[in-house]
């Protein structure tokens, strides 16, 4: 059984952080699973994302899809892009199964662009699964501590 520990989890939420505020989106992209979800929930914790108003409800040509607009120039509430940081914290596994594993976390991102400043916190859920000896990701669930609120212009991956 290939196992995960906490420092081995934390080291791939801050590499996945680190790429996403390079903007280096198909290096995100390729840690995913060929049959990913990537999930943003409105309104609370979000059980169901089929039954469910969401910011985002993502499977992998989706998310190919929003990093191709994105680095192809025609996203206009992105030109210029925004400079983010992620800082990641409180990692813990749960869930463990062979070969897979939830990773919990909490988050803090800060975004500029255009000279203004915004900052929003929450937490992530990886499912993360090992795939040819690597771990990738299988699910990623944000959950946005204002998704309750109204949010303008979510066009970064959060």
């Amino acid at each position: 059984m290939a196992t995960l520990n906490r420092s081995d989890a934390e080291d791939f939420l801050y590499r996945e952080a680190r790429i996403l505020d390079d903007r280096r989106y198909r290096d995100w992209i390729g840690m995913f699973t060929d049959d990913a979800t990537y999930w943003i929930p409105c309104n609370g914790d979000g059980t169901d994302p089929n039954r469910e108003i969401s910011l985002a409800f993502d499977n992998l040509k989706r998310l190919k899809d929003r990093v191709e607009r994105l680095e192809s120039g025609l996203a206009h509430a992105q030109l210029p892009p925004s400079r983010t940081k992620r800082l990641i914290s409180n990692v813990q596994l749960e869930d463990a199964r062979e070969n897979e594993v939830t990773i919990l976390s909490g988050f803090i991102l800060y975004e500029l662009r255009r000279s203004k400043e915004r900052i929003f916190a929450g937490r992530y859920e990886h499912r993360v699964r090992r795939i040819d000896g690597e771990w990738k990701i299988a699910s990623k669930k944000v959950v946005l501590v204002n998704n309750d609120e109204v949010i303008d212009n979510l066009t970064f991956i959060v």
